[in-house]
């Protein structure tokens, strides 16, 4: 028995071709767009995760100064960020150092209360050496100002003004009461005649109870 087979004649319109190179070509493009997006995700994770590095390598020396005097370790951090964006040998325009932008008349203070030989400017850059007076300098001001309105405040503007300029805001502050109803430390930052220290002061205020550390 023989089989035929009725085929229809082959034309060349017939040939996938064209269609074949068209689709090839659809997927060369996704995949470029793919391989692309990809790229752009790895660059950003790597972005975020120096990022991270840069504001976090010095957690564990800020953990352990804040808890050797008794402060807040996020508050501590808000100060590193605000004063120096964790480099740590940087030098202010007044002569402040390190991380906290130490002044050499804190570090004497320190030196003097702790019995110590007074440091040289060097060893203010040290990380362990600047944190620790800058926590004790800040554990000072929160106990010159515990009977404050708002301790951690007043501290603030003590560590960025100076204790005469934040004394006077504290008077003016205790005779002059928040009005009903406002945010007592709204109304007694506006009480700051220093827009900059006005502003570091809120924003130290701000990162400390958001943990915001990226920008």
């Amino acid at each position: 028995m023989t089989f035929v087979f009725d085929c229809p004649p082959h034309t060349d319109s017939d040939t996938d071709g064209p269609s074949v190179m068209v689709h090839f070509g659809t997927v060369r493009k996704a995949s470029g767009k793919i391989i692309l997006l990809a790229a752009i995700l790895l660059a950003a994770a790597a972005a975020l995760g120096g990022v991270y590095y840069y504001t976090s390598r010095y957690d564990y020396l800020i953990s352990q100064a804040a808890a050797r005097n008794g402060m807040d370790f996020f508050l501590v951090k808000s100060i590193v960020f605000e004063e120096s964006w964790f480099r740590s040998g940087i030098r202010g325009s007044a002569g402040e150092m390190g991380l906290m932008q130490i002044t050499k008349a804190a570090a004497a203070d320190f030196a003097g209360h702790k019995g110590l030989r007074p440091f040289d400017d060097q060893r203010l850059f040290e990380p362990e050496v600047n944190l620790e007076i800058g926590c004790w300098y800040l554990q000072q001001s929160l106990e010159h100002y515990k009977d404050s309105p708002r301790p951690e405040l007043f501290a603030l503007l003590r560590y960025n003004a100076g204790e005469s300029r934040a004394d006077n805001w504290l008077r003016l502050a205790m005779a002059t009461p928040p009005p009903a109803g406002a945010s007592p430390e709204n109304h007694y930052l506006s009480l700051v005649d220093f827009p900059k220290t006005r502003a570091y002061a809120s924003r130290i205020l701000k990162r400390s109870r958001t943990h915001n550390f990226w920008f």
